[in-house]
Order: structure tokens, then sequence, then C-alpha cells
């Protein structure tokens, strides 16, 4: 019964994958040009805006790999609409040493930036947070509430994940999904192909049992 449980669980994740892959075509091809006209649920749309980076409050979010290389992603506020976006600039390569930051770009005067909306990211915290005084900050999660009050400014709920060929991006790495569906029902085909040849050799155990 576990096992059946497990392969539906594994079918559910595979269709609320798909219903992400539609949401994420239908949505990006879809460009607001203003916070105020944003709909109530903005993830996943295309977003223009005009407005300016603040360059001393940069966050580099941790455990980035590219091609087997450690590094981070690089996230600035962004004043556009009289409202503040965090923006996914995209990777850089972390130092050789840990206590080292990397020399972050910086990019000056009103600009436009086009890129995705995108819920923050969740990832496994390999250790507690520590939150320094200094900036950038280095975090392994990032939190838009704690974030914001650090910062001092009011940050939308969201990330603005940069678009590859805008001027100001870096190395772009992020994936919308991660896995697709199609992973979850080759998932799911192993969980109830386990659960009929457990059924199986139940079944013949007991028919040997009655001999």
């Amino acid at each position: 019964m576990t096992l059946v449980k497990l392969g539906l669980w594994q079918m559910s994740r595979a269709q609320e994958k798909e219903s992400l892959s539609h949401a994420l075509k239908f949505r990006s091809e879809q460009v607001y040009y203003s916070l105020a006209s944003l709909p109530r649920d903005p993830r996943w749309y295309s977003l223009t805006l005009l407005g300016e980076f603040d360059h001393s409050k940069a966050v580099l979010l941790d455990n980035q790999l590219y091609r087997g290389r450690p590094g981070y992603h690089v996230l600035y506020p962004f004043a556009a609409d009289n409202g503040w976006v965090l923006v996914n600039l995209g990777w850089i390569a972390a130092p050789t040493y840990r206590d080292q930051i990397p020399t972050l770009p910086e990019h000056h005067g009103e600009l436009k930036v086009t890129g995705i909306i995108a819920p923050p990211s969740n990832l496994l915290e390999l250790a507690p947070e520590q939150w320094g005084t200094q900036w950038p900050v280095r975090v392994q999660n990032l939190d838009l509430a704690v974030l914001g009050e650090k910062m001092a400014l009011p940050l939308k709920p969201w990330i603005l994940q940069i678009e590859p060929d805008s001027p100001v991006a870096l190395q772009q790495t992020w994936q919308p999904v991660v896995m697709g569906p199609q992973k979850h029902y080759a998932y799911a085909l192993q969980w109830f192909l386990l659960a009929i040849a457990v059924s199986g050799s139940a079944l013949w155990w007991l028919k040997r049992s009655k001999v």
C-alpha cells in the first residue's frame, strides 16, 4: 500500500510540473511594464522596468555550482515605480578562499531590466544562517522578509530573474523547473512495478504455505 501511495505521489508531482510548464510558457510570453500593472499573482510573467540598482546592499546566494565550479548568484535591490525589487543578475565564480568575496559588477544610472518574475529559492541549508552587519551578505536562502528588514527596504515578495541577453546579466544558471514531469512519471512507474513485484511475491508465499 505504501509503494502505491508513493507512486501516486510521484504522479501528482508530475502533473504539478506539467501545470507549471504550461503556466511558464503562457505567462512568460506576456510582458508587463510597471509594478502597478501586475496581476495579483505575478509569478512567471515577464516584467520590464526602468530604475536604478542599489549596489550598497548586494546579496550573494551561496552554494551555486556552474560546470562543477562553486560560486554565487548576485542579487541587487532595484528601485522602480516607487517600489523595490530584488534582481538576480546571475552566477559569478567564488574566490579560492572562503573568507574572500568576489569582485561584484556595478551598473550606475537609470537602466532598463527585463526578466521573469519567480518565487524566491527554497534550498537546503547546510548550517544556520549567520547574519552579519556588513554588505554584501552571503545567504543560503532568499528570505525576502528578512532581507527587506536588513535592507530597510519594502522588497516585493518575489525575485526578478534577469533575461540572459540583458547587458547587465551575468552567467545564467537559473532554471524554473529543476525536474521535468517525465522523471516523476518514471519514478511512479518504478514504485508501481515494485508494488506489483511485492504483491506477487506475497501471493506466491501464501500459495506455497497452503500446500
